[in-house]
């Protein structure tokens, strides 16, 4: 009875696959200010590799800047805030991540394969992004707090220590 009634919830919730979420950390060439890469990557890197990015099915793409002066506040804030335990917590050095989110692995392997991608795309970024550095992270994500609610998790009570 029991496998019975495990059976028709697993059917009825059909659960999803969760997206699969890419970030490519960029680092900017070191022959650039921030100013001016910050603007050659909104005006002219996006424009050139969005059409390609949407032409492969990607489901989403975001772009994540990493401005210096917010990276140093809080790095001040990590030292300050973490009582004296921050040893070892830096702000990651990256200066931008373009964030891909897909269904299927299988359409950036596609969209990086595609002509125009080397052609249109990578082949313009040399002296823009560093040639010598590149940090790319692959997971899912999990929202908890959702406009002010907590979600997908089941919050406990436990006692404060000290």
């Amino acid at each position: 009875m029991i496998n019975s009634f495990i059976t028709q919830i697993y059917i009825m919730a059909e659960p999803q696959m969760p997206m699969l979420k890419v970030s490519i950390l960029h680092y900017r060439d070191p022959s650039r200010n921030e100013e001016e890469w910050t603007k050659w990557y909104i005006e002219e890197q996006i424009p050139r590799f969005i059409p390609v990015a949407q032409r492969h099915g990607i489901d989403r793409c975001e772009l994540y800047m990493t401005p210096t002066v917010f990276k140093e506040k809080f790095q001040e804030d990590l030292d300050n805030l973490k009582g004296g335990c921050a040893a070892g917590w830096n702000m990651a050095p990256y200066d931008a991540a373009t964030i891909y989110w897909v269904t299927d692995a299988q359409k950036l392997r596609n969209m990086l394969s595609d002509p125009d991608w080397n052609n249109k795309v990578a082949a313009f970024e040399k002296g823009w992004i560093s040639q010598n550095k590149v940090d790319v992270q692959v997971g899912t994500q999990t929202t908890f707090i959702e406009e002010g609610k907590i979600v997908n998790t089941v919050t406990k009570e436990y006692p404060s220590e000290g």
